[in-house]
């Protein structure tokens, strides 16, 4: 397995591409769940024995890039996330890049995980958002007791604007959660647990123009 970087350079036009090509790509995935608007599939990788799974969701009346900003606002996310414990940025790179602090509560048993990531983000011709994300090492947020630190090996959203209106989001993620926890079953949670994020990012992004209306309506450094 590749080992975690500790560098941070900013993403190329060439990752994007790359991460939509294979957002795109067809061949080589196993469907895992199948619904009207929202399709799982998964994958075996050479870099981890960790899958990667795709996710595709169509949302018919939320709008391209309120689902752009409700995914990336970070004071937004305390409201909508009940995963959440903490995030913050801990390194600006550019007006496109971060290295970012985030902890998620996990199950009764387990373990609570930590992520420290390098993020980012580009928008083409407000059609298509773009959010990728990798792991790395960063010296101002070392492992910390009570704490399992997780390993995204690659993650991102994809956001579409369709032309009959709403928008379409493909997430990819192939995140390795560290532990005790058996690859197998991070394999089998990874893709059943995926779908039941829609429903909750859907909610979420309708309440979020109301909300923003009232927090820092102007405050969206990331569409700079």
């Amino acid at each position: 397995m590749a080992a975690i970087p500790t560098e941070y350079p900013p993403a190329t036009d060439a990752e994007f591409a790359d991460f939509i090509n294979f957002a795109d790509s067809t061949s080589g995935w196993s469907e895992a769940y199948s619904a009207e608007t929202v399709h799982v599939w998964d994958q075996k990788s050479d870099k981890s024995a960790v899958n990667v799974v795709k996710l595709h969701a169509v949302f018919t009346d939320i709008d391209a890039g309120v689902l752009y900003d409700t995914l990336h606002d970070p004071e937004y996310r305390q409201v909508w996330d009940e995963s959440m414990i903490e995030g913050f940025c801990i390194e600006k790179i550019n007006s496109h890049n971060d290295v970012g602090y985030y902890s998620a509560k996990a199950p009764p048993g387990v373990s609570n995980r930590d992520f420290v990531n390098e993020r980012s983000w580009k928008v083409t011709d407000d059609r298509e958002f773009l959010i990728m994300n990798h792991s790395v090492i960063h010296p101002k947020q070392p492992e910390k007791k009570g704490f399992v630190r997780a390993n995204s090996i690659r993650t991102g959203y994809l956001v579409r604007r369709r032309e009959v209106g709403g928008c379409e989001m493909t997430y990819i993620t192939q995140t390795d959660p560290k532990g005790w926890i058996p690859t197998m079953l991070t394999n089998k949670v990874t893709k059943t647990f995926a779908p039941k994020i829609i429903d909750k990012l859907e909610k979420a992004a309708k309440a979020y123009p109301e909300w923003k209306a009232q927090h820092n309506p102007t405050d969206k450094p990331w569409r700079v």
